[in-house]
């Protein structure tokens, strides 16, 4: 039998009204609401019942389709086969629409004697790249943190680009972005190395991705409703987790926009966090004063435990259940595993380190002294834990040296991203080592892209 799929069910009754003979009053029925079924392009799996009076086939469907009939009773002692009279359960399977074109189809479920139900399916077509978000954090104290906008189709960067859409400058050391849901998260930290700071200059700023515009400047305050400095965000559960300089974890309520509660940490300055079943995972740098991983646990918010590190614990990623990476920052920018059954700390040897990400069961890295003209990448295979070089051919893209600053993984893709600490950006496989796309923001320091599909 070949496929197809759908991607929404409402449920109502369908009743198809018609009879194949005088002496027999032929009967089939769905719990459907809707004749037309959609599936998105990621596909997936939806069920619903169907009942007959007498036996009864399904068409012929595309390869993109799965269907299954099963009875509907639970009662083993009464199961029947499944083409025949009786309540069944139909489920349909759709595999995923790799394709820029939407597709479409008919199921139709027939009687014996005649009786027609059908079912129009449409699957979505894959959506397509239509550009990159890219967040640079310019220079401290000066307020001049930006978005780039690049256009795919017109391979074409709009530079400066908040503020020429909103009106106003986006802040001072955007030091993160990222998509959760339809919306684009900035994390705006403000200026300088200390923990003071004001409303004005520490937030959390909230953007449609479709056009830049912005939602809601969220004031980033600890728990006792003083303007505090933000730092790292990721996301779990309809909540955003952002890290923060009045040695807390604070959260975000993604639906309302607010900041719903706190967490107190025993260590300062906190810096990069992970989830990890139930828990996050919160790296305690002090600027070089503090050598703590506090674990939170994500329903009470509160700390649990204090796992003891290297000094200047950084950037942290899981990769499995029982294994983490973190860096240290300065003095020494170095790798190290963590593994949470025993809690043991493990040194990764060889490695200079200033930044990490996950990708395709590989840890990669990005480092670049202060002052110097080009730095390096590495691949660590999590399975040898073998690191080897990550070369990437700038001059192919006519960047003649780049000095990397920041990787990181883009929403959507399998495709990672590397900033230079200039206003360099490239987009690349990294199976490959193939650069997708290279461009120039017009703002130093690039600190996160965010890829947009339509």
């Amino acid at each position: 039998m070949k496929r197809f799929r759908f991607y929404a069910l409402l449920i109502a009754l369908v009743t198809f009204v018609a009879c194949s003979d005088d002496d027999f009053d032929s009967q089939l029925t769905t719990d459907l609401e809707t004749e037309t079924l959609i599936f998105s392009a990621e596909g997936g799996q939806q069920s619903f019942l169907l009942e007959s009076n007498e036996s009864w086939m399904v068409s012929e469907t595309p390869d993109w389709l799965r269907v299954e009939v099963k009875d509907a009773d639970d009662d083993p002692a009464t199961r029947s086969e499944v083409f025949t009279k009786g309540k069944k359960e139909v489920t349909l399977t759709a595999e995923e629409n790799s394709e820029s074109e939407e597709r479409t189809t008919e199921l139709t479920m027939k009687t014996l004697n005649g009786k027609e139900l059908k079912l129009k399916v449409i699957q979505e077509k894959k959506p397509e790249l239509s550009g990159y978000w890219i967040l640079s954090e310019g220079t401290s104290g000066q307020g001049n943190s930006e978005l780039a906008w690049y256009d795919v189709a017109k391979d074409e960067v709009a530079k400066k680009h908040f503020k020429a859409i909103n009106g106003k400058p986006l802040g001072d050391t955007a030091n993160e972005l990222a998509l959760y849901g339809s919306k684009m998260y900035v994390v705006v930290t403000g200026a300088g190395f200390d923990t003071g700071t004001t409303a004005d200059n520490s937030y959390i700023e909230v953007i449609n991705p479709i056009d830049g515009k912005s939602i809601k400047r969220i004031s980033f305050t600890d728990a006792e409703g003083t303007p505090a400095k933000p730092r790292n965000i990721i996301f779990e559960g309809g909540k955003g987790y952002i890290t923060s300089y009045s040695n807390e974890v604070v959260r975000l309520d993604t639906a309302s926009l607010t900041l719903d509660n706190h967490a107190a940490l025993s260590g300062i300055l906190a810096e990069g966090l992970t989830y990890n079943n139930g828990n996050l995972y919160v790296c305690n740098g002090g600027h070089g004063q503090d050598n703590k991983i506090s674990v939170v646990d994500v329903e009470n918010m509160e700390e649990t435990k204090v796992i003891t590190t290297a000094n200047n614990p950084n950037k942290i990623e899981s990769v499995s259940n029982n294994d983490i990476y973190f860096t240290t920052d300065w003095p020494e920018y170095k790798l190290y595993k963590l593994t949470i059954s025993d809690e043991t700390i493990t040194e990764i040897p060889g490695l200079s380190v200033a930044d990490i990400t996950y990708s395709n069961n590989s840890i990669f890295t990005s480092f670049s002294e202060w002052g110097a003209s080009a730095g390096a990448l590495y691949q660590l295979d999590i399975d040898t834990e073998k690191a080897t070089k990550f070369n990437l051919d700038y001059g192919s893209v006519n960047i003649p040296a780049m000095t990397e600053y920041h990787i990181g993984k883009i929403n959507g893709s399998d495709h990672l991203y590397v900033t230079g600490t200039e206003e360099e950006i490239v987009v690349f496989d990294p199976a490959t080592k193939e650069i997708k796309h290279a461009f120039y923001t017009g703002t130093s320091g690039g600190s996160g892209v965010v890829a947009v599909y339509r």
